[in-house]
């Protein structure tokens, strides 16, 4: 049997077709196994990359913690320094130290972020007054951060389905759903950042000792009696020398006498320089050197000048504090004759 001329190139034609079908395919592998290899090689770079880096979220939990000790570590130092200042005699001083109780900078800074949200911000300050009522503060704050960054990664795409992480502290206060929402949507995690680092202060709070167990204030009180309180304090510290300037324009000459029982005890432990018009302070805190200003220029009362110095027992110094002090021999002797000493 004959064979139709030109039968045999359909099958030529077929087999042309698959080998290039092959070729193009093998050409597509290779360029996907040369891609993979390039990701992994980036892979591996990057694995490098990360692992030269640490471990970040640990060291990030591990400062955070030290952070807290810190806070706490300074706030017992403070404590003590406390303790002690109450316990100095005759001071008449009470301080004590709230723990973590400068919330101010907190509170200012979350209502900012609650700025156009239609978030009641009374909560905030809520929030932060239960902060500070706390033993710890700082731990407690620290806890509210937490809840904080939950709702900084939480993201707000449609109100109405969105799932909150659980934040009992903010719902104590009063929170809802949609100021959580609101929230989460303006605090992102470099505004989170912010309010981390934000300080939580320790305040000292002073109290003057008017009678037993009955304090006020020590802004409440008078200068006269402000004034005995820090100076007995200032003189009952070892320290630098310590210079004085006229105390008695705020203590009375009651007052002054028990300033001076105090000198006595006080001069063996710094140096103290004190200018003052008053006898009771240089005579009878037994000032072991005094020194006698004037102006050089009388009529115009300027330029000032040492005039003498000299220990108290010297005539001439005696001369000056009886005339600059007492007003003179003749009215020291009538107020001698007048009292009937």
């Amino acid at each position: 049997m004959a064979r139709p001329v030109g039968g045999s190139s359909c099958p030529v034609q077929s087999g042309a077709i698959k080998s290039c079908r092959s070729r193009e395919t093998l050409s597509q592998i290779a360029t996907l196994e040369e891609r993979l290899r390039e990701i992994n090689s980036l892979t591996d770079t990057k694995a490098e990359q990360l692992h030269g880096l640490g471990d970040p979220e640990r060291t990030f939990d591990s400062l955070r913690t030290r952070w807290v000790k810190l806070h706490d570590q300074r706030a017992d130092v403070l404590g003590g320094q406390c303790t002690q200042l109450t316990a100095t005699p005759n001071s008449r001083l009470r301080a004590t130290l709230r723990r973590g109780a400068d919330v101010a900078p907190v509170v200012d800074h979350l209502k900012q972020l609650l700025r156009g949200t239609k978030a009641r911000t009374d909560k905030v300050e809520a929030l932060l007054e239960t902060v500070a009522a706390q033993s710890s503060p700082v731990v407690a704050w620290n806890a509210v951060l937490d809840e904080l960054l939950q709702l900084a990664w939480t993201k707000i795409e449609d109100e109405a389905t969105v799932s909150l992480p659980p934040s009992p502290r903010l719902d104590a206060v009063g929170f809802t759903s949609k100021e959580k929402t609101a929230l989460a949507r303006q605090l992102q995690p470099t505004a989170w950042l912010e309010l981390l680092l934000l300080d939580l202060k320790d305040l000292p709070v002073f109290e003057y000792q008017l009678r037993d167990e009955d304090y006020i204030p020590f802004q409440d009180a008078s200068p006269g009696q402000q004034a005995t309180a820090l100076l007995s304090i200032l003189l009952l510290q070892d320290g630098p020398p310590l210079l004085v300037d006229q105390p008695e324009d705020d203590l009375n000459m009651k007052v002054i006498s028990e300033v001076v029982e105090t000198l006595w005890n006080s001069k063996g432990r710094r140096q103290l320089i004190f200018a003052s018009h008053n006898a009771n302070l240089v005579v009878n805190g037994d000032a072991e050197l005094v020194a006698c200003c004037d102006y050089r220029t009388t009529s115009t009362e300027s330029g000032g000048k040492i005039k003498l110095v000299g220990a108290i027992d010297v005539p001439e110094i005696k001369q000056e504090i009886t005339e600059v002090m007492e007003g003179g021999v003749d009215a020291f002797k009538l107020r001698q004759q007048k009292y009937g000493f």
